[in-house]
This record gives structure tokens, C-alpha cells and sequence, in this order.
């Protein structure tokens, strides 16, 4: 099963990319949605209320799809291990 990075803050996301495999899935939450308005080099997620709670939903790059709480969840199930990036 794919690992589930989830990371909270922008700066950790260059660490998380370094061991992340390609069919991992990488979150970004909290302030790691700011990462988000960079290209990435690969297909990332972001948690939606955070990203409008920081007013970057038109910001973001075409790269990131955004998900909902319930998207989330259905991500932690999916997903084994999880690894948080600080």
C-alpha cells in the first residue's frame, strides 16, 4: 500500500519529495498549502479549507487538486503508512 505524506509546513515539502516513492500521495494542510502556489514536479494534494483559509484558491497550481475534510479521510483509509512532514 502507498504511504500517505501529509505536510504542514512549506518548507518541510522539499524533505518530503526526497523520499516520497511515485505512487505515494503527498497532502498538503495547514500552512504547507502555501507550497502549493509553486509548480510542483508531481501531482499533490491540498486540503481545500485550508488553502481558502489563507486565500490562495485562485494561487494555486495547476499541479495541486484540492480535497475536502471527507477527501482526507477516504486518504488516511486508502493510505498505509502515514508519515507527517514538520
Amino acid at each position: 500500500m502507498a504511504t500517505l505524506h501529509i505536510v504542514n509546513r512549506a518548507s518541510a515539502l522539499a524533505s518530503c519529495l526526497t523520499l516520497a516513492a511515485p505512487q505515494d500521495a503527498v497532502l498538503l494542510i495547514e500552512d504547507g498549502v502555501y507550497a502549493g502556489v509553486a509548480t510542483a514536479s508531481r501531482q499533490l494534494l491540498a486540503l481545500e479549507d485550508d488553502v481558502a483559509a489563507r486565500g490562495l484558491l485562485d494561487r494555486m497550481s495547476e499541479s495541486v487538486r484540492l480535497v475536502s475534510y471527507a477527501g482526507f479521510v477516504d486518504l488516511v483509509v486508502d493510505h498505509q503508512p502515514i508519515a507527517s512532514w514538520r
